[in-house]
């Protein structure tokens, strides 16, 4: 295998960071808890170089398109929660704005440029705010939405066909909670 060939993330190890780091960044000396000034919450910090890692949640962006009244989902051709309907979106890259990765992430997931309206609202799970979600509201654009890696199936839906039950992500059922209401 060469530093060419593509590898799929194991987003079981991928959920192990930050809890689990246990060398500096910018070092490689070992990391300690100890209490950060100025209110002593306690950080991972080097023994070497000092550096303090602040964990923060993940930026992820993406699109509810909407077209005549209904938005698209997705059903996830990848795990976490394979087979489970979402809106396109993914990660943030560093240096990327919210609303660029959302329109990016669309483009890779159902092969559409969108329009982009308007930021319908930031989301995280309460129980697990690993990642705060920026989804914004869109018109597709002239593409039909395809499949992809990450898409095994596309499919617009009226409000009252939302498939609740089998929504991948607690922020896609709240996204698509506050579109609902809207849409009414």
């Amino acid at each position: 295998m060469s530093n060419d060939d593509p590898i799929e993330p194991n987003h079981h190890l991928q959920h192990k960071y930050p809890a689990n780091v246990r060398f500096c960044g910018l070092c490689g000396g070992a990391m300690e808890l100890r209490p950060v000034l100025p209110d002593r919450r306690r950080f991972k910090v080097c023994t070497v170089c000092g550096f303090v890692d602040f964990p923060s949640p993940k930026l992820v962006a993406g699109c509810l398109v909407i077209d005549d009244g209904r938005v698209l989902l997705l059903r996830r051709g990848i795990v976490p929660r394979l087979g489970y309907w979402t809106f396109p979106g993914g990660y943030v890259d560093l240096g990327e704005s919210p609303l660029a990765a959302a329109i990016r992430e669309t483009a890779e997931e159902v092969g559409m440029m969108v329009l982009p309206r308007r930021l319908l609202g930031l989301y995280a799970d309460p129980i697990n705010p690993t990642a705060a979600v920026a989804v914004y509201l869109a018109q597709p654009g002239a593409e039909a939405p395809g499949l992809s890696y990450e898409a095994a199936e596309v499919r617009y839906f009226a409000p009252d066909e939302i498939p609740w039950d089998d929504l991948a992500f607690h922020t896609t059922h709240a996204a698509l909670t506050d579109w609902v209401a809207i849409a009414r």
